[in-house]
């Protein structure tokens, strides 16, 4: 085997983020913002008992906060692509910091609850404005190799924000009150945006999209008739009138639909849900945030108003299921990747119907463990129900219209839980007009009841879709005798040959190895070499791929020529944040700076870490099948943990041809390894 290709360039500094300091300043100021802006969505619930007495408000009334809420958003998060090609960045996040700002400020006073709901909105005009651009800018000023960096960053402040702020904001009002907990987030805000005034410079370029006024003014007024008309059926003395919002909200949300379907720059392109596979997963994930946020209004209100615990018991718990509900998102991404969408959905929808049960189960002095663990049940099933779900329906769509169908999604999400809202608590709350000779506490047991009841249904009307509707595709090309290989994680290498029952067998001599196939003088890189090192060896050896090693011979990742196309293509494509909303972005950087970038970066900056390595004595056909099963061309070879070579599909074709040649007598079967030894070259 060829002596490793050692470059002379050292290795750099792997902490280097490739930020200048006004870049970092930027950075730090847009995420404490986006931390802020994330902490609020989650702030209020612990503070809707206290409220409601404040005010002396049912809970079809304050629920309007959180439904409210999430309406203003569904209406601005069309708009975001409008914003942020019309308004330069400093002025945006200035512009949207500043009205959250005073909406904090309004609610903290707040003497009425018009006032507070009205202060809620500003806080949602603010949110939705602002919080899109900053996740788009922050991922654009980062260097090409260091972008999943700055999102991993992003995803873990978005999930874990909402895990600590309902046991901080309960801290806050059991300890100050509920006026004091805005106060607070009005003072953070305006620090925010004394440090983005100094020191924020406007980042970026973005296309002027259109804006189709009367499709705003359709999902404008349609959008709060129909919420008006759902909320206010329990309590209306004029049903009449309520039935008429309602459909007054259905038709008109009808018309905008139907415009979107004949614009050519529509606010939502409607036509990806005709994919059956896209509608199936948005109507599953809708349904499974509707109970969500339902479940979030409603939990509160039982613990603090039937149970008699305080706000910092609510708020703490939901702490556990808010942290695992992140960490599974995680993991159900992971297990996606080897297994597909139906099997772990399904065991997400069982586990959020059981919780769901769990809650019914409840009674007027049940144990607050007992609500823990049942929220901690609901969260990680709607973790392992969307996240496989949301790449399962997307990846049923042409790359053209993805962050289309991830802007619908998102809307609908919004619009899901702002009606969910609605409607649970109605039905709460008419449910406990039939019994109206019962004490205050019993009425509000009996609608929480039937909240709980309303939100397991959600959750099994998700289910029943997911039993019915759910399909991974076939695998093609599956071998029974390689089944254990199939599973095989990144990084791992694959060592043994299986029977069809799975049991370890012995690879005898007459096997034919992946040793018999490979290729011992593939191209081999240095972990410390550069990219332009790398691209002399794509040159001089016509290869595809080559593998990187450490000086032990230890793999330790992968590059391609796909890993550098892509560096080197323009991004004119959208980025789609998975909390809010999406862009399309344009890359002003011209061909030349970027190869003149690239040439000098490590090439571990642009290579696979994560390998898949295969033993040279495995089975030939073992190696076939992980080449097709995974789609991927190359595998690096090991014996003993080391380096050895690689074997291509190129490789396996050149010795399929010599074993036909030998049948056909043109050349000795006992040669054709050794032939192939000395003259596969990739």
């Amino acid at each position: 085997m060829n002596v490793p290709y050692r470059a002379e360039h050292k290795r750099k500094d792997e902490l280097n983020l490739g930020l200048s300091k006004s870049h970092i300043r930027m950075v730090a100021i847009m995420i404490i913002g986006v931390l802020l802006a994330v902490l609020n969505q989650t702030l209020l619930s612990p503070a809707f008992p206290a409220i409601m007495a404040e005010f002396q408000i049912d809970t079809t009334t304050v629920q309007w906060l959180a439904s409210g809420y999430s309406l203003v958003e569904a209406v601005i998060i069309p708009l975001s692509a409008f914003l942020i090609g019309r308004l330069s960045t400093r002025r945006l996040f200035i512009g949207g910091m500043a009205t959250f700002t005073v909406g904090s400020a309004l609610a903290s006073w707040a003497p009425s609850f018009g006032v507070l709901l009205a202060g809620r909105i500003l806080q949602a005009l603010g949110t939705g404005a602002m919080m899109p651009m900053v996740t788009t800018v922050i991922m654009l000023v980062f260097p090409r190799e260091k972008r999943g960096t700055a999102m991993g960053m992003i995803g873990l402040i978005i999930g874990f924000a909402p895990a600590v702020g309902p046991a901080v904001s309960g801290l806050i009002i059991d300890s100050f009150g509920w006026h004091i907990l805005f106060g607070v987030i009005a003072g953070l805000a305006c620090v925010i945006l004394l440090l983005a005034a100094f020191g924020l410079k406007d980042y970026g370029s973005f296309e002027r999209v259109p804006l189709d006024g009367m499709s705003l003014a359709l999902s404008s007024i349609g959008l709060p008739i129909l919420l008006c008309g759902l909320s206010t059926f329990a309590s209306s003395t004029n049903y009449v009138l309520t039935a008429a919002m309602i459909i007054a909200g259905i038709v008109l949300l009808a018309l905008f639909v139907r415009r979107q379907n004949k614009l050519e720059h529509p606010m939502l392109r409607m036509n990806v849900l005709s994919s059956k596979r896209f509608a199936t997963a948005v109507g599953v994930i809708a349904l499974m945030q509707a109970a969500l946020v339902s479940m979030s209004v409603t939990l509160p209100l039982y613990i603090q108003s039937v149970l008699g615990q305080t706000a910092t018991v609510s708020g703490l718990v939901t702490l556990p299921g808010a942290v695992a509900g992140a960490i599974m998102a995680i993991v159900a991404g992971r297990i996606f990747d080897r297994s597909g969408a139906r099997k772990i959905a399904l065991c997400g929808g069982i586990l959020t119907v059981c919780a769901g049960i769990g809650l019914c189960l409840l009674g007027a002095e049940s144990s607050v463990i007992l609500i823990t663990v049942a929220n901690l049940g609901i969260m990680v099933g709607v973790q392992l129900v969307i996240t496989p779900l949301n790449t399962w329906g997307i990846n049923s769509l042409d790359n053209s219209v993805v962050q289309h169908a991830n802007g619908l999604s998102q809307t609908l999400n919004q619009m899901a839980g702002s009606f969910g809202t609605a409607l649970v608590v109605s039905l709460g709350s008419v449910s406990a007009s039939f019994v109206s000779d019962a004490s205050p506490t019993q009425k509000l047991f009996v609608s929480d009841h039937v909240a709980f009841i309303t939100v397991t249904v959600l959750f099994a009307i998700g289910l029943s879709l997911i039993i019915f509707r759910v399909r991974d595709k076939r695998r093609e090309g599956a071998q029974p005798q390689t089944r254990s290989c199939v599973g095989a994680s990144e990084g791992s290498s694959i060592d043994k040959a299986t029977s069809t029952n799975g049991a370890t067998q012995d690879v005898s001599s007459q096997t034919i190895t992946v040793a018999d196939a490979m290729d011992v003088n593939a191209p081999v890189l240095y972990d410390d070499a550069t990219v332009g090192d790398a691209l002399k060896v794509f040159a001089a050896s016509e290869t595809s791929g080559i593998t990187i090693s450490d000086h032990d011979g230890t793999v330790i990742g992968f590059v391609s020529d796909g890993d550098i196309m892509g560096y080197l293509g323009k991004i004119d494509a959208s980025f789609i944040d998975p909390s809010l909303n999406i862009y399309v972005l344009f890359d002003d950087d011209d061909l030349r700076s970027r190869l003149t970038t690239l040439l000098a970066l490590n090439v571990m900056k642009v290579a696979t870490k994560k390998v898949i390595t295969i033993e040279q004595s495995v089975p030939l056909d073992t190696a076939c099948h992980v080449l097709a099963q995974r789609r991927i061309k190359k595998l690096p070879v090991v014996h003993e943990g080391a380096l050895v070579g690689a074997i291509s599909r190129r490789n396996v074709m050149y010795y399929l041809s010599c074993q036909a040649d030998a049948e056909d007598g043109i050349s000795a079967s006992d040669n054709a390894a050794t032939t192939l030894r000395e003259h596969s070259q990739e």
